[in-house]
């Protein structure tokens, strides 16, 4: 069984490290190819989180997903 809301939550963090990372190589002028295809595999992910899951969810509820998904599989 997939848990979607944990694709949707690594997803989002893939895409936010790898924005991080795409302005750290145009910043140093360096090709981002690490940070596209890590762009590219947090979008996918992100993408299978929304698309798979049986509802939609409110932007407004993503910190309740995190620490939900948090306190899943954390002891």
């Amino acid at each position: 069984m997939v848990d979607h809301d944990l694709l949707l939550i690594i997803g989002l963090a893939l895409i936010g490290l790898s924005l991080i990372s795409l302005l750290a190589a145009m910043v140093d002028e360096r090709p981002p190819i690490v940070a596209g295809v890590t762009l590219a595999l947090g979008t996918a992910l992100a993408a299978w989180g929304l698309l798979g899951g049986e509802t939609w969810p409110d932007p407004a509820r993503l910190p309740h997903i995190f620490f939900e998904v948090l306190g899943r599989y954390l002891p």
